[in-house]
């Protein structure tokens, strides 16, 4: 049975939204590690967004 487009779709979201938290935590390790706060914290704020728009995105699908 082919996967429908609709679950496709959800799933290439969910799969770029892990992908951007991936990015959104090197991003992090890479200002801590300069020492530029105010880096860490666009870093952290970037990293809460992703989750806040992957939980929309899940509880949406449920």
């Amino acid at each position: 049975m082919k996967p429908s487009f609709k679950g496709h779709h959800h799933r290439s979201q969910v799969i770029g939204w892990l992908l951007f938290i991936a990015s959104a935590l090197f991003f992090t390790v890479s200002t801590l590690k300069n020492g530029d706060v105010l880096g860490v914290c666009g870093s952290l704020l970037f990293l809460v967004a992703c989750f806040v728009f992957l939980g929309s995105l899940t509880r949406s699908r449920g």
